[in-house]
């Protein structure tokens, strides 16, 4: 219990508590009556309402009509009633900001302040924002907002903890026989508070928030010089500012000051806010300090990470040469990053909505986009958004072919809140596909005329040869036949590249032994491969709806990569066996140069090849994965592998059965 003795000692001032509370970094507010008068607000709360001091001395409803509606009177006036604080986590609130209605949620509570008689006199308001960014890129540009609105408050409550002394000190002799409500009001703050008395700075008042943060009990310090209690803080500049601020009479603010601060027998850092305030007598002589401390370790350290990720983010972006975008349903903004804005024909300072975007589409790609950004932000979809289209510059009308891919994201009702992610420019690459497409197609359409005369000629060498009966030349021009087979299947693969892109490539299923084909490709692989070991792994008779020709070429393509990317002298393992009588599964294991992590995602991409200097030597176009790819996703099935680099590669066909 505070009282008149407690409050007469002449180096204690109820003003200097209530400076205190002004300065400090929490919003606090405190209300009497069932109206919920107002009856204190610092610069923290006043923000946080969007409202300046004229609201002091106004029923809450009054000063804050948007709160109409919502739980707040009520839950004062029950606190007010019953003396039971109340406490809540996470809770929104419907503010209007600068004439805007804005929902933020929040960490607050109301506590009950009672007299001698246990009667309340008023309720203590402190609250706290907690509101969370909910994307990653929107998580970016509202950080960026939130700081710098954050550094203009730091910096406007800087300079009033400097220029507006006055203003305080008459404030403070409005509240001067309030001493015994201002010393509870500092004991419940959720800021530490501490009050140092004399050259000697005697510690006289500590709060329980600055106790916590000095990992400090009352019974240790209280009554002791601060330098005494406080012996870790030798060697810190802490003590060097308290003598400073007490001989200039000016304060002393820091903002993320790093600090080692006892804990549990030993020190651990922390980041803080600080003030030190001089404190005045009625003369103007100082006989004292006032310490306030926020500790905010967590959220800096959170911070900082954000900053990392997002600096990280920003080179990922750059190094790709892409573009980002921003779409917010709900007011239709749309945004994009400098990269975006250059391919629109825009400046960089120039705004981009949604109209502007989709009047740079192509007319023919344009209802086609449309379409798929409301089927990503349907609440009953998979949030995916994945398609490529053209746009035209406004500016110099190059035209080009963007790759987009982004997610829509959703509020806890399953409402659409943006649809977020990037764009890459593809021209290059789509047209050097389309060059190797026409490439491959001529040159395959030139090579099936000789090839056919070749298997012609191999035809009658063997109809001569059985007159002669000679087995080993029989047995060679059989060889040469299905090398002859397997060359026209390979232009095959090239010519049906181009019959994928047309939607003509042509599936014949029928119903055939897998077994049988597994050795003929086994007869051949051994037959014309002497430089690795093979071993082919049979699990019988297995009836499977294909056409035998594609799945020969598929196991022909993956037993070929095993062939060109293992060493000499190593092992490749060929093998097959039923799943749960449904699937037929064929693995392709080799003992070779591996595939890279950030390879394997692409891998089964048209003309893509790994980029690593041990596979530059090898030739090969890049499609022989493509085609095997949507070969097997032709007949339901589907295609994986498993690799590391130098610890070799598994690659795994699964396929259904007949039933």
């Amino acid at each position: 219990m505070i009282t008149e003795e407690n409050l007469s000692d002449k180096n204690f001032s109820p003003d200097l508590i209530i400076q205190a509370l002004v300065t400090s970094p929490a919003p606090t507010s405190i209300y009497s009556g069932e109206n919920m008068v107002i009856r204190f607000a610092n610069e923290g709360m006043l923000a946080l309402w969007g409202r300046d001091s004229s609201v002091i001395g106004k029923p809450l409803m009054e000063a804050i009509p948007e709160l109409e509606g919502q739980p707040f009177l009520e839950l004062l006036r029950e606190v007010w009633r019953t003396g039971k604080t109340y406490s809540v986590h996470e809770a929104p609130a419907k503010l209007i900001k600068n004439g805007v209605e804005t929902l933020d949620y929040f960490d607050y509570e109301y506590k009950a302040l009672s007299d001698h008689n246990n009667k309340t006199w008023c309720i203590l308001n402190t609250a706290l924002e907690v509101t969370s960014r909910r994307d990653f890129l929107q998580q970016i540009k509202q950080k960026e907002e939130i700081e710098k609105a954050l550094n203009e408050e730091m910096a406007a409550t800087l300079e009033e903890l400097t220029a507006t002394n006055e203003e305080l000190n008459n404030s403070l002799q409005q509240l001067a026989e309030s001493r015994e409500y201002i010393r509870t009001i500092i004991e419940q703050a959720p800021v530490g508070i501490a009050m140092l008395k004399g050259p000697e700075h005697i510690i006289e008042i500590a709060n329980p928030a600055i106790l916590t943060i000095w990992g400090r009990k009352e019974s240790e310090i209280i009554g002791y010089p601060h330098e005494t209690a406080r012996p870790e803080m030798l060697n810190q500049p802490v003590n060097t500012w308290l003598k400073e601020v007490y001989r200039s009479g000016k304060p002393k603010i820091n903002t993320e000051f790093t600090v080692n601060l006892y804990h549990n027998g030993a020190l651990r850092e922390a980041i803080v806010n600080s003030i030190y305030q001089p404190i005045f007598n009625d003369r103007g002589d100082i006989t004292g300090v006032l310490m306030i401390i926020e500790e905010i370790t967590e959220q800096v350290l959170a911070r900082r990470k954000n900053e990392n990720d997002q600096q990280m983010l920003a080179l990922a972006i750059d190094a790709g040469q892409l573009a980002t975008f921003y779409y917010q349903p709900a007011t239709n903004l749309f945004s994009g990053n400098n990269l975006l804005k250059s391919w629109f024909g825009l400046s960089s300072d120039e705004h981009l909505d949604l109209s502007i975007a989709l009047a740079a589409i192509l007319p023919e790609d344009r209802d086609r986009v449309a379409t798929a950004i409301t089927d990503a932000l349907d609440r009953d979809s998979d949030g995916h958004y994945s398609i490529e289209y053209r746009i035209q510059n406004k500016k110099d009308k190059q035209i080009r072919l963007l790759q987009a891919n982004g997610r829509a994201f959703y509020d806890q009702d399953g409402n659409p809140m943006s649809l977020n992610g990037t764009l890459r420019d593809i021209t290059i690459q789509k047209k050097e596909e389309e060059r190797k497409d026409d490439f491959m197609g001529m040159v395959s359409h030139e090579l099936k005329t000789p090839l056919t005369s070749l298997k012609a000629y191999i035809q009658i060498l063997q109809r001569i040869g059985l007159k002669e009966e000679n087995t080993q030349q029989q047995n060679i021009l059989e060889k040469c036949l299905k090398q002859t087979d397997y060359m026209n299947s390979m232009i095959n693969g090239f010519l049906n590249v181009s019959r994928l892109d047309t939607g003509q490539m042509h599936i014949e299923k029928k119903a055939f032994d897998f077994q049988a084909l597994f050795s003929e490709i086994e007869d051949e692989v051994i037959s014309t491969n002497h430089s690795r070991d093979f071993v082919f792994k049979y699990s019988g008779q297995t009836m499977i709806l294909a056409d035998r020709e594609k799945i020969a070429q598929v196991l022909h393509n993956l037993i070929g990569n095993a062939v060109k990317y293992s060493p000499s002298g190593t092992l490749i393992t060929v093998e097959y066996h039923i799943y749960k009588h449904t699937n037929l599964i064929i693995t392709i294991q080799d003992q070779g140069i591996g595939i890279p992590t950030e390879d394997l995602d692409r891998i089964f991409d048209r003309y893509y090849r790994v980029k690593d200097i041990k596979s530059r030597s090898i030739a090969g176009f890049g499609i022989g994965l493509y085609l095997s790819k949507e070969i097997i996703e032709l007949h339901d099935g589907i295609i994986q592998v498993e690799s590391s680099k130098n610890e070799g590669t598994v690659f795994s066909v699964v396929i259904p059965v007949m039933t």
